[in-house]
């Protein structure tokens, strides 16, 4: 996608401002008036800027040694500085952050605290863009802006929800161009059932679902792009899901600059630096097409962004309202045509959809201990069990996922996907494909 316009939020900012020429703060050394921290080896900077068309001012870190000014964190989205007299300060006796104006005791944002707890407490910018709160005689960080982000996830953020501590490290959009206050979109990991990759509103609604991590990168990303990073040479991957934890991060190789960006019109964006022409370069976006938007078809559909209509039921099935159906609202969906066997009336049996984003997890479970032959024999045991599918494909074929709901936001592409097994009645076995 070279050639596309960049994002404009990071575009034409004033940064007014006279270096400090180091990366950290003390309690006897603030942040004020213009001053900026800069890290260690001249990547990141952290600072006061003004979006454009507004006399609004904020802390933020920004790129420091490229060409465009790019600003990837705000400490006081919701709380601009109204005027010129602000400082950035860490407090002695409890290691706690506070954005102040003059003549008002009242901080305009602040971090937490941290009470007889950290001797000699300092506030540093590394290198990776991260601004942590830590004692000076110790590498345990006790507040990290990488658990705060803002619209920007930068190489070596953990991305997604803390269970233990409630932190979920999610991208909100700005407001606008000129207001980073968080807007309507965000990008999350949501952790019910098997967890993946979505973009809400803040109403709390979907918009479009990137699916689970199936070792490559998430279900709904096309293999050539955005989080399906172990394709690039020039990035690391990894995907981690504990009980306590579930994330998603990545780590650049060589001097490749990348960044993801919850854009404010509802687009998810990944970025490269493309240092020949001193532009960001956009490499992918998502929703990109009539099928990324959740759920496009219903239940028991496909959908099929190359094919007219886009929506058709999988094989067995039948449009739940068929004259809505046929005026091309396929929100209803799509019911069994014939009832299954559950060891009754036959053996049921799958059909074979390909080229598939998997559907909808949230009431799906995974079990890594099963391979596929393994994971068919446990899905036909369960009458409420609607398909299957490999949970790893990094390794040829590992564990599985099973849907013990109705198939909802299923789409296939051209190129890319993996295999999805439905379960079907005997007499609808066939195989479904986006290239019949």
């Amino acid at each position: 996608m070279n050639g596309e316009p960049i994002f404009p939020i990071l575009l034409f900012f004033c940064f007014c401002y006279s270096s400090f020429a180091i990366d950290t703060l003390t309690p006897s050394r603030p942040l004020s008036n213009g001053e900026t921290l800069i890290s260690t080896n001249g990547t990141f900077a952290l600072g006061i800027f003004t979006p454009p068309n507004t006399t609004n001012r904020y802390i933020g870190i920004w790129y420091h040694n490229i060409a465009v000014q790019t600003v990837v964190w705000v400490a006081n989205r919701r709380n601009p500085i109204p005027d010129l007299n602000a400082t950035l300060s860490i407090t002695a006796d409890d290691a706690s952050l506070h954005l102040t104006i003059s003549g008002n005791s009242i901080p305009l944002w602040s971090s937490p605290s941290f009470p007889n707890s950290t001797p000699n407490p300092i506030a540093q910018l590394l290198d990776s863009g991260n601004f942590v709160v830590k004692s000076l005689d110790s590498n345990s960080v006790l507040w990290q802006s990488f658990d705060h982000p803002t619209d920007t996830l930068l190489p070596g953020m953990r991305f997604g929800p803390n269970l233990k501590t409630g932190i979920d490290r999610n991208l909100t959009s700005w407001q606008s161009l000129s207001d980073p206050s968080p807007g309507k979109y965000a990008l999350a990991i949501d952790p019910i059932g098997v967890p993946q990759l979505v973009i809400r509103e803040s109403s709390g609604g979907w918009i479009w679902r990137g699916g689970p991590w199936n070792g490559f990168g998430f279900s709904g990303a096309d293999p050539e792009h955005f989080f399906d990073l172990a394709l690039y040479q020039e990035f690391i991957s990894r995907f981690i899901s504990t009980p306590e934890e579930i994330y998603y991060y990545y780590n650049t190789v060589g001097d490749a600059i990348s960044i993801v960006n919850m854009h404010q019109n509802g687009t998810d964006r990944r970025y490269e630096w493309k240092a020949s022409s001193q532009q960001w370069d956009l490499v992918w976006l998502g929703p990109s097409d009539a099928c990324d938007f959740f759920p496009a078809c219903g239940t028991n559909a496909i959908c099929d962004a190359n094919r007219s209509p886009i929506c058709r039921c999988l094989d067995g099935f039948e449009p739940r309202n068929p004259m809505s159906w046929g005026r091309g609202d396929w929100s209803d969906g799509c019911v069994r045509g014939a009832a299954l066997g559950c060891g009754k009336n036959g053996t049921d049996d799958f059909m074979v959809v390909r080229a598939a984003k998997l559907p909808d997890t949230t009431e799906a479970a995974a079990n890594m201990s099963l391979d596929l032959d393994g994971c068919r024999t446990r899905c036909l045991m369960n009458c409420s069990c609607n398909g299957y599918a490999s949970a790893d494909l990094s390794s040829g074929g590992n564990g599985c996922i099973t849907w013990m709901a109705e198939i909802k936001d299923l789409r296939v592409y051209a190129n890319g996907g993996q295999d999805l097994y439905v379960r079907v009645a005997p007499r609808d076995k066939g195989t479904d494909s986006c290239s019949f």
